[in-house]
């Protein structure tokens, strides 16, 4: 083996040295863009002949590829709605405006963690460029779809929701004692124990106060109570009850009698589809009453829930009438109607869910945001932008809410900083800057050793 491959082994480090100072300034240069990963140069030796049977003399080193570190970096805060960090795993979604925009599959897609994102004139949720973040919208009831799409968010207003359901949770006076006389709606306050007021809406956004009247039965053997439900008689379209002087009485639109355990706790009357005990008809809907209002509304059907709260997606709660010795006081009570109204804010929670508030108190979910996690990250390839493309190494994305399964959580307001570690940066520069003066010796010591093979011919 001649000498002169030594110089070609110098020269090889050399050309190492060089591409690694390259990944070194990139990493520096990003030092300030947001949610930029850090590159590692990565570099092997080449095998050249075999001197024995067990010893091989090599040929210098050459640059392999990069590493990108996909490490944490720290979130900052900023004062844009839209602006989002990951914290954790994941990547956003977004649609990429030179790919296809029919094709189902990803080749359209990039996927990126810098949340610099904003609104365009079509109410989409775009980046920088224009690219279309992905995600999942809701429905009018707030539900999130199952496919996948642009984020796009209307900001218009909502029309008025006639009341279907009303609960009400509240404690009633074991200690109170039967008045001795039925109810009578001409005199409500008289013959009830307990009320409370609560508002409720017709077809056109209307408000009417309905006021609930409970009152101790005389069934000694059984903790029991009446309630009634009453409204304005001049709001019901077919009241037909007057009082002596020729006015309208309050309109009973409901009625209905609550027993007690021991416990003071309801005896329920239904059970939901997931086998929890209800006070409410959730399924058959034979408890509802039907109400028609005056001016024009809709004819509508009311239920009344005074078993346990029901959230907006279903789920039961704890809360529910009681009948313990404490004075009678409402704990909770809720409906699921309202007038019209205009998204008045709107903000972005953790699990990437988008709510809107409205002025008429509505607060909705209005779609959420749509995270990318893949079996090998490594895999994924650099496409500028801060922007990442699927390979064969990376896998298929597996794409889903955040906080789902592996995936991080989303801070509104914030941003990802880069993960460069300037000083680690300045340590590596200055290893890479004598690797490639001891490269440079090399190549000049092997020249000097050529001289003086050289100069044995004089």
């Amino acid at each position: 083996m001649g000498i002169h491959n030594a110089l070609y082994s110098g020269i090889s480090g050399l050309n190492a040295s060089t591409d690694g100072m390259s990944v070194i300034a990139n990493n520096i240069a990003n030092a300030g863009t947001k949610s930029f990963k850090i590159d590692r140069a990565e570099f092997e030796d080449i095998l050249a002949a075999s001197v024995s049977e067990s010893a091989r003399i090599g040929r210098g080193s050459r640059f392999r590829g990069i590493t990108t570190m996909f490490s944490q970096g720290s979130l900052t805060g900023t004062s844009g709605l839209t602006d989002l960090g990951i914290q954790g795993n994941g990547f956003f979604v977004v649609k990429n405006t030179g790919g296809h925009t029919k094709d189902t599959g990803t080749s359209s897609f990039n996927y990126t963690r810098q949340g610099t994102f904003h609104f365009d004139k079509d109410g989409s949720i775009v980046d920088y460029n224009g690219n279309r973040v992905q995600g999942y919208m809701a429905d009018k009831d707030g539900k999130l779809k199952s496919q996948l799409g642009d984020m796009q968010i209307i900001t218009g207003g909502v029309p008025p929701a006639p009341t279907t359901r009303l609960t009400l949770a509240a404690n009633l006076d074991v200690r109170e004692a039967s008045l001795g006389e039925s109810f009578d709606s001409k005199r409500p306050e008289e013959t009830s124990n307990y009320s409370t007021t609560v508002s409720i809406f017709d077809s056109l956004g209307n408000a009417h106060k309905c006021t609930l009247y409970f009152r101790r039965t005389d069934d000694k053997n059984q903790n029991s109570w009446d309630w009634h439900a009453l409204v304005n008689g001049n709001e019901i379209s077919d009241n037909k009850g007057v009082d002596e002087k020729g006015r309208p009485i309050a309109a009973e639109i409901a009625k209905g009698k609550i027993d007690f355990d021991v416990d003071g706790r309801p005896i329920m009357k239904y059970v939901t589809r997931k086998g929890k005990p209800s006070f409410i008809d959730t399924i058959g809907k034979s408890d509802a009453v039907d109400v028609k209002f005056t001016n024009g509304a809709q004819a509508q059907k009311i239920q009344f829930n005074l078993g346990p709260q029901e959230d907006e997606y279903g789920e039961m709660g704890s809360s529910m009438c009681t009948s313990m010795a404490n004075n009678s006081v409402t704990l909770y009570h809720s409906q699921n109607g309202y007038e019209s109204g205009n998204i008045k804010t709107m903000r972005i929670e953790q699990d990437g869910s988008i709510r809107g508030v409205y002025t008429n108190g509505l607060e909705r979910r209005l779609g959420s945001f749509a995270l990318a996690t893949f079996a090998n990250q490594d895999g994924l390839i650099k496409i500028g932008q801060n922007s990442y493309g699927i390979s064969p190494r990376a896998g298929a994305p597996l794409i889903g809410t955040a906080g789902s399964g592996t995936r991080g959580t989303i801070f509104s307001s914030t941003l990802e900083e880069s993960n460069v570690d300037i000083s680690q940066q300045f340590v590596d520069m200055i290893t890479t800057q004598r690797g490639f003066q001891a490269n440079s010796k090399s190549i000049t010591t092997t020249d000097s050793m050529m001289e003086e093979i050289l100069n044995l011919k004089r």
